[in-house]
């Protein structure tokens, strides 16, 4: 399976994931199934699944940031870092009402990665 099929796939899953959070007003459903998902992948999926939540880190759409965000700190991709920084750089000049907010968020988690000796 190429990148992009894979990518195609989790769009798919987190779409399915985030319609049943809806209709169950439980915004959490989502998020937790992607949490199942990802911890079933074997390696080479890990690998791919890393590069799409970096991908989903710079996206427009702030619901999907806001996944990615939590999926990478969760699993730790590490990997993902020069997109939070590009992130991060990108919300210090955002007038979004909760780019403020999501930089607090971001800032802390480049810290987090950064302090623990796992990423320079």
């Amino acid at each position: 399976m190429t990148l992009d099929e894979f990518c195609l796939e989790m769009e798919s899953d987190r779409r399915d994931a985030d319609g049943e959070a809806h209709r169950l007003k439980d915004p959490w459903i989502a998020l937790e199934r992607l949490r199942n998902l990802f911890g079933r992948f074997d390696e080479t999926e890990r690998t791919m699944a890393d590069q799409v939540l970096t991908q989903w880190a710079l996206s427009d759409d702030e619901n999907l940031r806001f996944d990615a965000i939590a999926m990478i700190r969760d699993f730790r991709v590490m990997s993902a870092i020069p997109a939070l920084r590009q992130l991060e750089i990108r919300l210090k000049s955002s007038a979004a009402p909760g780019a403020r907010y999501e930089l607090e968020k971001v800032s802390r988690l480049i810290e987090e990665f950064t302090t623990d000796g796992h990423f320079e």
